[in-house]
């Protein structure tokens, strides 16, 4: 028998738009087609992923369906995506699954150009931006009654209501990538602290961050920084600053739904951030890239971030594995609320609204997200699953590392991204953080301009 992999280089040309290009390190690329998506047949070896037909048609009894995603057009994921596909292909004969892979950088665009226009992919991969767009645009099926009940009662709460709008569950968590606190060992000693015990609480991190910032420099004369939180730049410092504000109480949205930025815990937590600044704990005005450069040569004590961190700090200190025995990590400490507060960023996976195929496209969400693929794919890409029972096995918590990041996903709250407009709205937050941690401007004056600019966007 023989086992074949369709992968779809997909490219869309609409109303004088031209998308080209692609991201480093990709396996596909995207080439021009009018008004259509181009295929092309690829890697074709012997092995038991299902009978095909000549010619690449599906075998008599077969289905056929889709799935877009970036992960087979980048390196680090093509091998083991393919892997997953064949898996289920080689599970359920019945069904054959053809891959529409499209950088990521072009990702967005082209599933919504396709889905409004009624030729999306049957299964749809995006991430909590990208599905609040694609639920915005009327492209996602509703999965309350095609999925099993077991498997939505499985799902952490918190990653279960990022994929919920207006009370219909629209895609479920794949990826899950919770927020939690990296901290650099050999500051902690070098400013009195216990690298056995990180900071519990958030007085208890800001006098430890303090306490780093007083070392004043490195041996090189580099000024050593207490804690690295992104205050500026682009729309992901506005994205992650959600969980500061949920540390000190503040939220983006009220219980209407509506923006609603100029809150007290708002004004508490940027009050806060504002004066570290001043006091050079914080750097200011830096994204999250500049400080993990910072983080991986020693001179932040302190930094949040996701699990994906751990591979960049190894790739920019240049001492790969050899730099977690500098590098501690735990939940985020308890803020005003009592408990740790932070968000996530994740994949996703949903079902397009036309899809004439749903429940085999359902089977292949539910293989994905099920027990056999999430094992597989966290040992080779250490990806954390969003499900309960899996997240607790031994196999997905092999290290102290991956055990705190399982324990982040208890009390991860998801993006505020219920409107198509979320990412640009993340860009006006961000320009209000810079204009009172850098310009110094007052808060809760920028908070209530800001709040009116962004309801604006969303229409409210």
């Amino acid at each position: 028998m023989k086992k074949l992999y369709v992968t779809f280089a997909t490219a869309l040309f609409a109303g004088g738009l031209m998308l080209t290009g692609c991201s480093g390190g990709t396996a596909s690329e995207t080439t021009a087609a009018q008004s259509q998506a181009a295929s092309q047949e690829s890697d074709q070896t012997e092995g038991s992923a299902g009978e095909e037909a000549a010619g690449g048609e599906a075998a008599e009894g077969q289905v056929t369906i889709t799935i877009s995603n970036w992960l087979e057009a980048e390196e680090a994921t093509e091998a083991i995506f393919r892997e997953m596909l064949d898996d289920f292909m080689a599970a359920n004969p019945d069904i054959r699954v053809e891959s529409q892979a499209i950088p990521f950088n072009q990702y967005k665009d082209q599933v919504l150009i396709a889905g409004t226009s009624g030729n999306a992919a049957d299964v749809i991969l995006g991430n909590s931006q990208m599905m609040s767009a694609f639920n915005g645009a009327g492209i996602l099926a509703e999965l309350d009654s095609l999925v099993d009940p077991a498997i939505l009662e499985d799902i952490y709460p918190g990653y279960l209501s990022g994929t919920t709008y207006d009370g219909k569950v629209k895609a479920l968590s794949w990826a899950p990538h919770p927020i939690a606190m990296y901290y650099n060992t050999e500051l902690f000693e070098k400013a009195g602290l216990d690298p056995a015990a990180p900071p519990a609480t958030w007085d208890e991190m800001t006098e430890a961050a303090k306490a780093i910032t007083a070392l004043g420099q490195d041996d090189a004369g580099n000024t050593i920084y207490g804690l690295g939180i992104p205050t500026g730049k682009v729309a992901h410092t506005g994205t992650v600053f959600n969980g500061i504000f949920y540390a000190f109480g503040g939220h983006y949205l009220d219980e209407e739904g509506n923006v609603d930025l100029n809150n007290a815990g708002n004004q508490a937590a940027l009050e806060w951030t504002k004066e570290l600044v001043d006091e050079k704990v914080i750097p200011a005005g830096l994204e999250i890239k500049d400080l993990r450069g910072l983080f991986a040569s020693g001179q932040i004590g302190i930094i949040f971030d996701g699990d994906m961190g751990r591979a960049a700090f190894r790739s920019s200190s240049g001492l790969d594995e050899a730099f977690d025995e500098k590098m501690g990590v735990a939940i985020i400490p308890v803020g005003t609320t009592g408990r740790s507060e932070t968000v996530y960023t994740e994949h996703q996976l949903g079902v397009f609204e036309k899809s004439e195929n749903k429940e085999a496209a359902v089977r292949l969400v539910e293989y994905l997200i099920g027990e056999e693929a999430m094992l597989k794919y966290h040992k080779s890409n250490a990806v954390l699953s969003a499900r309960k029972s899996i997240a607790s096995l031994p196999e997905m918590n092999e290290d102290s590392f991956m055990e705190v990041f399982n324990k982040q996903s208890e009390t991860a709250s998801p993006l505020p991204a219920t409107n198509a407009m979320f990412d640009n709205a993340m860009n006006e937050v961000t320009k209000a953080i810079e204009r009172i941690v850098v310009n110094s401007e007052d808060i809760p004056a920028v908070l209530e301009e800001t709040n009116t600019v962004i309801r604006e966007m969303y229409g409210q």
